[in-house]
């Protein structure tokens, strides 16, 4: 009888191993080829009504904001398929605002466009902004802003959509005139949408990943 309550067990250990590697969800393969639509290479341009640099408290705000630059199909994980340039903050009659005044961003470019993970069902990539460089001026206060800027890109809308994490971007070479309000070594955020179509259409770009 022990013996054949010991062979049961074994038996149904063995069955309930292998439902259970059966059943497991695979993890998925990060994408390694990327696709540019509607070819590739692809000029585009890009506009946003809702910039927001913060630093310490004070929101620098550009109800107007543009970029360009180009888009080509890539392979790797991450995947470089985008170059930034130019990219402008605010514009005649519209400046960038703070509490502190009218806001000067001048963007050193060209800024990278990185890929590292696509949903096909959403149609939406993860991926990050790198080599960000750009100089703010704001009152009697000039800094500079480097670093990388995480976002996802939605292929239905054209948004690209940047909400930097805590620690991404950094400030240095403050001027005197920033004693007290900003610092070398804070990290400021940045957000914003900014909504792309291929140059001279009203059609967004696409990148898809495999």
């Amino acid at each position: 009888m022990r013996s054949t309550l010991g062979k049961l067990a074994l038996v149904c250990s063995a069955a309930t191993a292998a439902f259970t590697l059966a059943t497991a969800p695979a993890m998925a393969a990060s994408p390694t080829n990327w696709v540019i639509g509607p070819g590739s290479p692809e000029s585009f341009t890009a506009t946003s009504s809702n910039v927001v640099l913060s630093v310490n408290g004070i929101d620098m705000t550009c109800t107007y904001s543009d970029a360009g630059g180009s888009l080509q199909s890539a392979t790797g994980n991450p995947a470089a398929v985008g170059s930034i340039d130019p990219v402008h903050f605010g514009r005649s009659g519209e400046p960038c605002t703070s509490f502190l005044g009218a806001v000067d961003t001048v963007a050193n470019t060209p800024w990278t466009l990185n890929v590292t993970d696509y949903d096909a069902g959403s149609g939406v990539s993860q991926g990050y902004i790198s080599g960000i460089n750009a100089r703010v001026s704001v009152a009697t206060c000039a800094f500079t802003v480097t670093g990388t800027a995480h976002g996802t890109y939605t292929n239905a809308t054209g948004d690209l959509a940047i909400a930097t994490n805590a620690t991404e971007l950094t400030v240095s070479d403050p001027t005197a005139g920033c004693s007290g309000v900003v610092s070398a070594g804070d990290h400021p955020s940045f957000n914003g949408d900014f909504f792309a179509v291929v140059s001279g259409t009203s059609t967004h770009p696409t990148i898809v990943g495999s």
